[in-house]
C-alpha cells in the first residue's frame, strides 16, 4: 500500500513554501531599496561637492591640490555609483525572478486550497448523506416497530374477544 499524505499536511507545506518565497522577495526588495538610497546619497554628495567647488572657483580660493583632491573624490564617487547601479540592476533582475517564483508558489497554493475546498465539500456532502440515511433507517425501524406493536395489540384484542 502506498503512503498517502493528508491534504492538510500538503497544504501546510505549500503555505510554508509560499511564505518562504515571499520572504525571499521582500529581502531582495529591501536590499534594492538600500542600494537605491546609497545611490541617491552619492548623487547628493556629488551635487554638494560640485556646488562647493564652484563657489571656491568663483571666489578664487581654490588651489591646485584641492582641485586634484576633488577630482579624485569625484572619480571614486562615480566608481561607487557605477558599482551600486550594477548591483541594483542585478537585484532588480533577481527580484523579477523571485516575483515569478512567488507567483508560481502562490498559484500552486491556491490550486491546493481549491482541492481542499472541493474535498471538504465532498466529505460534507457524503457525511450529510450518511446522516440522512441513518435518520431514514431509524424512522423506518420505528415505523415497523410501531406497526408490529399495533398488529400485536390487535391480535391480542382478537384473542381476548374470542
Amino acid at each position: 500500500m502506498a503512503f498517502r499524505f493528508t491534504l492538510q499536511s500538503v497544504l501546510r507545506l505549500r503555505r510554508s513554501r509560499e511564505n518562504q518565497e515571499e520572504r525571499k522577495l521582500l529581502a531582495i526588495a529591501s536590499a534594492a531599496g538600500r542600494v537605491r538610497t546609497a545611490i541617491e546619497m552619492l548623487e547628493e554628495i556629488s551635487m554638494d561637492q560640485y556646488r562647493r567647488r564652484n563657489d571656491e572657483l568663483t571666489s578664487g580660493a581654490a588651489i591646485g591640490a584641492m582641485l586634484q583632491f576633488d577630482a579624485m573624490c569625484d572619480e571614486r564617487r562615480r566608481t561607487l555609483q557605477f558599482e551600486r547601479r550594477k548591483m541594483l540592476a542585478e537585484l532588480e533582475h533577481k527580484r523579477a525572478q523571485q516575483a515569478a517564483e512567488y507567483r508560481k508558489a502562490a498559484s500552486n497554493g491556491k490550486l491546493w486550497k481549491d482541492c481542499a475546498t472541493i474535498r471538504k465539500r465532498s466529505l460534507t456532502a457524503s457525511f450529510r448523506k450518511r446522516e440522512q440515511e441513518r435518520a431514514d433507517e431509524i424512522f423506518l425501524i420505528r415505523k415497523n416497530c410501531l406497526r408490529s406493536r399495533i398488529v400485536s395489540a390487535q391480535n391480542s384484542a382478537r384473542i381476548a374477544e374470542q
